[in-house]
């Protein structure tokens, strides 16, 4: 039984007086911001003068650094505690205002968005104060083709909520009102719930899984038409989205913002597609592990390898995830100590706290972890994983304005992902047994298995998908389960057997309502292992590399920042280390 977080000792819970010291502080700050909004307006239809726009910044950024603090506040708050009728209102108030902040301030877009380089070389010569705002203004800038007139533009940020209602729709079926019903497996009735699914897809007792796998996609194919037509309205929103902002297709609108042309998406397609012999392999490896004739999809997750008998209190994971980081030098373990000692991190499971693992944080504040500790060897992982986020957002606050402080999606999780591969790296070395070896090695396996091919099986169904509807096709129930197939035939890999519950999987992801997303995991994996590689081989600069990329924030194009760390995503190199590190697993493996 969980603790009630009163029981819980404070050095286990994160000290939030490091955002605001009180509710009746942030309650001040939310006015100031409220009535500041005032203040934005009236730099309406100057920003195109040189002195007016540097007030307008000043202000602006100031306005933008108390919102963010007040949203990180309301949200982790209520985060502690999902009951709390309290904080659940702050949320909900300050979700409102910055809703309401964005459709009264589309102006800034407009006017930021219609200078052109010469119009702001011209501005910066004029006034140099506004030189460190280059490439920030360059950035709005470069959205001139894609910016509609001021009228429009309001119209479609009201239309915001609108259009994401499919996304709200899948939601609500998803999480609150899908019924999976019972079955009975020796005498026990079983209910599932999707964590109890994922539970059961581990447990030794095939028959189990299977009955599980089979009742688990029922509501999704007897509720897929409606499930199809819901997906179907997401799509054609974006893609009807992309047409009015004149760009040539879905997949280069989700692009731009972070500067990636389109052929950084294919190379990782074509490496996947390139290298699924190693899923192949990896297939029989599995099926002969477990003894089987057929390798099913309901077998993919029963681990080879009982994950070692080992508990890890929290002080232990925080030692041996010190040790994995030794490598990063000196400064940086300083910057992990004392994150340890500043009680910003969150520990362990109470009543009404939300589920999972995040770090978050503000700019006027600092990283922020917040955990669901179990002593489980995940359980170490995830706090790496955490860790990486919270170091990376520090360095950056450390080394950038605001405006340049934010890691783009697009290198956000290489960090976190980073300091995963050095751990499994140092637990595979350090392995007691050999069964414990073959455990971390495995473990490293199915990360690539699962972020590298299965996230890029995701991205290039929704590619085609996309592309069906760009080109006139009408997406239903049947068009949309045969391209996944498709997809499901070319990336499983020889030797899956693929269901045809299987076939059905699409409609139960919510990252496709998010289009083009899930790519960002595979890419982010493999820069976290090119990077890990370097450190973890001792090549000359590779810490001062990954140092470099930690403090980077967003003050240049994201390809060009992981270049500048030994880093280059526009070819394949990066993509096929991953894959050489994949058939290198699996070699050891074997030879066990």
């Amino acid at each position: 039984m969980n603790k009630a977080r009163d029981q819980i000792e404070e050095k286990y819970k994160w000290d939030l007086s490091v955002v605001y010291a009180s509710n009746n502080a942030w309650e001040e700050d939310f006015l100031r911001v409220e009535k500041g909004l005032s203040q934005i307006l009236e730099f309406k239809g100057s920003l195109g003068d040189a002195c007016k726009l540097e007030q307008f910044l000043q202000v602006y950024i100031d306005h933008s650094v108390t919102k963010e603090n007040l949203y990180v506040y309301a949200h982790v708050r209520f985060f502690e505690d999902t009951r709390n009728a309290t904080y659940e209102e702050m949320k909900g108030r300050i979700e409102l205002l910055v809703s309401k902040i964005s459709a009264e301030t589309v102006f800034i877009k407009k006017e930021l968005s219609s200078l052109s380089e010469d119009d702001i070389n011209d501005m910066i010569h004029e006034n140099a104060r506004l030189a460190g705002y280059r490439f920030f203004l360059q950035s709005y800038a470069r959205y001139n083709p894609h910016i509609l007139s001021e009228e429009t533009e309001t119209v479609l940020a009201e239309l915001e909520i609108a259009l994401k209602k499919p996304d709200d729709v899948f939601s609500a079926f998803h999480n609150n009102n899908i019924s999976f019903g019972e079955f009975e497996h020796k005498g026990e009735k079983i209910r599932l719930s999707h964590a109890r699914y994922a539970q059961l897809l581990e447990v030794p007792d095939r028959a189990l899984r299977q009955k599980a796998f089979e009742h688990y996609y029922r509501p999704y194919r007897q509720h897929i038409d409606v499930l199809a037509n819901t997906y179907a309205a997401n799509v054609l929103a974006n893609i009807k989205l992309a047409k009015i902002r004149n760009y040539v297709s879905m997949l280069e609108m989700s692009l731009f913002p972070d500067y990636v042309p389109t052929t950084v998406f294919s190379n990782l397609i074509e490496v996947a597609k390139e290298n699924i012999d190693l899923i192949s392999e990896f297939n029989a490896l599995k099926q002969e592990g477990l003894g089987i004739e057929e390798l099913h999809f309901y077998d993919n997750y029963v681990p080879l390898v009982r994950e070692v008998d080992k508990k890890y209190s929290y002080e232990e994971a925080i030692d041996l995830v010190r040790t994995v980081l030794e490598p990063l030098g000196a400064a940086y373990l300083r910057k992990f100590d004392s994150t340890v000692s500043a009680r910003v991190i969150d520990v362990f499971e109470s009543p009404g706290k939300r589920a999972g693992a995040f770090s978050w944080g503000s700019y006027a504040s600092r990283g922020l972890i917040f955990l669901n500790y179990t002593e489980k060897f995940s359980d170490v992982s995830t706090f790496a994983h955490e860790f990486g986020h919270c170091l990376h957002r520090d360095y950056s606050i450390e080394n950038r304005p605001y405006i340049y402080y934010q890691n783009p999606i697009f290198l956000a999780e290489i960090a976190s992902t980073f300091n995963e591969v050095l751990l499994s790296d140092h637990m595979s070395k350090i392995a007691e047994s050999i069964e414990e070896k073959k455990f971390f090695l495995y473990h490293s396996m199915k990360r690539i298995e699962a972020t590298f091919y299965r996230q890029t099986m995701f991205a290039n169904f929704e590619k085609e998908i996309h592309e069906m509807a760009e080109s006139g096709k009408v997406l239903i129930a049947k068009s949309i389960t045969d391209v996944y197939r498709k997809n499901l035939e070319t990336f499983l890999g020889k030797g899956m057997v693929i269901d045809e519950q299987l076939n059905y999987e699409w409609a139960r992801i919510p990252h496709f309502y998010n289009a083009f997303y899930v790519y960002k995991y595979a890419t982010s994996l493999s820069a976290a292992i090119a990077l890990a590689e370097c450190v973890i081989s001792g090549e000359k600069g590779a810490v001062e590399g990954y140092l470099t990329f930690l403090k980077a924030g967003s003050h240049k194009e994201p390809l060009e920042i992981l270049k500048d760390a030994g880093v280059d995503l526009t070819g394949k190199g990066a993509y096929e280390v991953t894959v050489h590190k994949f058939r290198k697993l699996l070699k050891e493996y074997k030879a066990l």
